[in-house]
């Protein structure tokens, strides 16, 4: 049997929600092998026959208000959620991402994920991987709003603009919004292989230039 990976998409009141949908879809939408998309797509596909289980979390499992009021319920609170393989860190606009960065059990939990997880963030969620130690010494993108802003608050690490991702092994670093489907899709790739990507971007009818 192929292995499954499951994902813990991290949420939080005011969050983006492109940051969070777009790798949402990417990872639901991904198959392991061509014929399962028609499946995928008449709700015939099994869960335990997908490549990601994707599941989301926030601190207390309530539910949370995204930036412009749409209303998500998590699947589990930290206390409840289990071992992830893949853990997704979102961002939002500066009042959450003032919010979250001051937050010491949200920070603390990130910070906790490292251990022989994959570790991705979105737009301003870069900040909240530096604050909890995770890119020190490490290469980062962000929104390209925010470069600034870590480059400046978190001097230990290197940040690159004019990209959408930076893949450092264990991190992987998104800039702004929709760039989390970009680097989704290459995190399909490297786990599943180019045409497994491929497949995905075909199949969510995303195509870049």
């Amino acid at each position: 049997m192929m292995k499954q990976f499951h994902v813990g998409i991290l949420l939080f009141n005011d969050v983006d929600a492109m940051d969070f949908v777009g790798p949402y879809e990417v990872f639901n939408l991904s198959t392991y092998k061509d014929s399962d998309v028609s499946k995928l797509f008449l709700n015939q596909l099994d869960v335990k026959d997908k490549p990601f289980k994707v599941n989301t979390v926030s601190q207390d499992g309530e539910l949370i208000t995204v930036h412009n009021g749409l209303k998500i319920h998590p699947d589990y609170s930290f206390k409840t959620a289990p071992s992830f393989d893949i853990v997704v860190i979102p961002g939002g606009p500066y009042r959450a991402v003032k919010t979250v960065s001051h937050n010491e059990k949200v920070i603390n939990w990130i910070a906790n994920q490292q251990d022989d997880k994959l570790i991705l963030s979105v737009c301003t969620g870069a900040l909240f991987l530096a604050k909890a130690g995770l890119l020190n010494g490490k290469q980062a993108t962000t929104n390209q709003a925010a470069l600034d802003l870590l480059e400046k608050s978190y001097p230990e690490v290197e940040v690159i603009g004019g990209v959408k991702f930076v893949d450092q092994g264990n991190v992987v670093t998104a800039a702004g919004i929709s760039a989390g489907i970009d680097m989704s899709l290459h995190v399909v790739g490297r786990l599943l292989g180019n045409d497994a990507a491929t497949r995905t971007a075909n199949a969510i009818e995303y195509h870049q230039n």
